[in-house]
């Protein structure tokens, strides 16, 4: 163990050298071992073998928060702002900054953040789970969790039809769950659907035998691009949105 061969050990007391026989900092849960480092010695034994690196390539060195496109806190953009806009990435303008001053003080409109996630029934778009007729039983219709709160302003019922839109133009037609899982100024909509289109279901749309059991509302069709230059990937898991009823 590195402890005696540094010295170290002779420092731990006997109860902790007994619990920390054969052990390291990370699975020593005496807290002998962190202790006589840090105190006596100036080491932190934490972080599990993390290491932080500067990139000298990416935006930013060291990640750091940016705030997304759209957001309810105007004090936050102008403490954590976006990317400035590029003039060509990929061939073609991709605007961050620009879009998100111009919408700086859209939460007074759509003050409620949207975020989007997975269900235990769906996998994935959700195309092929939602053709199964065992899974499809379970999970019949998209939804809205929706604070009780949020929804009483609203004069919305649990289980009725709403429409949430987003500053995209995206109106979305699902229904309320009012729930406590998420606050008053969140809500929640899962992404494993498809199949309707701002209201309407498209149904007659699929070829022959082609259309899954159940049909709903893509949430991708209410969120923002957002995208991030370093991870290549879009914004898709969060915006923001005002419901009504339908």
């Amino acid at each position: 163990m590195l402890l005696k061969k540094l010295g170290w050990w002779d420092e731990l007391t006997d109860e902790e050298r007994k619990e920390a026989e054969g052990k390291n900092w990370k699975t020593d849960l005496s807290g002998g071992i962190q202790r006589v480092v840090m105190k006596n010695h100036g080491c932190h034994p934490f972080g599990n073998a993390k290491a932080r690196a500067i990139v000298w390539n990416f935006p930013d060195g060291i990640p750091k928060h940016r705030e997304p496109l759209y957001g309810i806190r105007p004090d936050l953009i102008d403490k954590y702002p976006t990317h400035d806009d590029k003039k060509a990435f990929w061939r073609l303008p991709t605007l961050y900054k620009s879009v998100q001053e111009k919408n700086k003080n859209i939460g007074k409109q759509f003050p409620i953040i949207l975020t989007s996630g997975r269900l235990v029934e769906y996998e994935g778009g959700g195309e092929e789970t939602r053709s199964n007729p065992w899974l499809a039983e379970l999970q019949q219709d998209n939804f809205v969790e929706i604070n009780p709160k949020a929804a009483n302003d609203r004069g919305i019922r649990n289980g009725e039809y709403v429409w949430v839109k987003t500053p995209t133009g995206a109106r979305l037609k699902v229904k309320a769950q009012v729930t406590e899982r998420v606050g008053p100024d969140h809500a929640f909509i899962p992404f494993h659907f498809s199949g309707w289109w701002q209201g309407k279901d498209m149904l007659p749309y699929y070829p022959e035998g082609a259309a899954p059991i159940v049909r709903g509302e893509a949430v991708n069709t209410a969120t923002t691009y957002g995208y991030d230059s370093v991870t290549m990937m879009q914004e898709t898991k969060t915006t923001v949105c005002q419901i009504e009823r339908a």
